[in-house]
């Protein structure tokens, strides 16, 4: 609704979510459109405004006239201070001081009221869900020349409801409590940014297993490729392997533990930190040359490597020229005779 609402509080220290209120509401014309009364806890509800001026009981501010030189504006507040430090009854560190502008004889209208209460029941108004734009000292709210300025708000409404009022208030947003909306507002919104960044990294992880998938994928079509060179089309490597391996045991028995394909799938069982990194697959004679890509973590203990390849009746070699290269082949019955001696 636009327009806004005038709202009589009372003292500080009686401010809850029970106290009744009195208010009116005014159209963006200032025309009055509902006056009434209504505990404060329902008045979010019955007047969904978006702009509450809240007026400050006469007992909870204080208004001075004080006169300051010409000053940047950075430099206002500190001057402010201390005029009213010789006039404020409580340490200045306690209390919320504003101020208007200066007036062209050097004269300046300043407002304090004690921190911690007002802070207090601001708050009370924001767990309210009222949208305060403006907390005036009673004084600032009412026409020049009211004789009653000690006196607050009243129903019914009369003039003193429809006095102009100033741009300035209390309502400085340092001061601003968070209301629970905002707190949970702040909550969502670290979540959201969690669950986004969660998201991103399962995506970024997503496509890291894609790109080794489909790696892996090609090394097994190059490594098909160069064991069946007669494959024209390659759709599934793995099924055309098992294929290939089936017509040579047909065509010529049972393949011999010296062929590619036991010699590879044992190789492979053996090699293992091979998985994912070979560039190039060559069987001849009897012995498999495989090149693996950079980016492997070699084995750490040799020694246990060649142990395990011994379990598989194979032999491993590193290529003492060629980098990245192992030649694999099958231990003959007189090497393995002499291994065990």
């Amino acid at each position: 609704m636009k327009g806004h609402l005038r709202l009589s509080l009372p003292p500080f220290a009686q401010i809850t979510p029970q106290s009744i209120m009195a208010f009116a509401l005014f159209d963006r014309n200032g025309r009055l459109m509902r006056s009434g009364e209504l505990p404060l806890e329902q008045l979010a509800d019955a007047l969904p405004v978006e702009q509450v001026r809240a007026i400050l009981h006469p007992v909870d501010a204080v208004v001075a006239t004080v006169q300051l030189p010409p000053l940047p504006a950075r430099r206002m507040p500190d001057a402010v201070q201390s005029s009213v430090e010789p006039m404020a009854l409580d340490d200045i560190a306690n209390l919320c001081i504003t101020h208007g502008p200066r007036a062209p004889d050097g004269t300046v209208c300043v407002a304090w009221a004690d921190r911690r209460a007002l802070i207090a029941a601001w708050q009370q108004l924001a767990n309210a869900r009222l949208q305060i734009t403006a907390l005036l000292p009673c004084e600032l709210a009412l026409p020049d020349g009211d004789p009653h300025p000690d006196l607050p708000l009243a129903l019914p409404v009369d003039a003193r409801w429809h006095a102009p009022l100033p741009t300035w208030s209390l309502a400085n947003p340092k001061w601003r409590p968070k209301s629970k909306t905002r707190r949970w507002r702040g909550a969502a919104l670290w979540s959201g940014a969690a669950a986004l960044l969660w998201l991103l990294g399962l995506n970024l992880y997503a496509a890291q297993l894609r790109d080794e998938a489909q790696t892996l994928h090609a090394n097994t079509e190059l490594t098909l490729r160069t064991a069946f060179p007669s494959i024209g089309i390659i759709i599934d490597p793995v099924r055309q392997a098992q294929g290939q391996r089936d017509l040579l045991r047909l065509a010529n028995g049972t393949a011999g533990e010296d062929d590619f394909m036991p010699l590879a799938l044992d190789a492979a069982r053996v090699l293992d930190f091979a998985e994912g990194h070979l560039a190039s697959l060559h069987y001849e004679k009897q012995q498999l040359t495989l090149v693996l890509a950079e980016g492997y973590t070699p084995p750490s203990n040799e020694a246990a490597l060649q142990q395990a390849a011994a379990v598989q009746s194979l032999t491993l070699e590193k290529d003492k020229d060629a980098a990245h290269t192992w030649h694999v082949k099958r231990t003959d019955a007189k090497e393995a005779r002499e291994e065990r001696r």
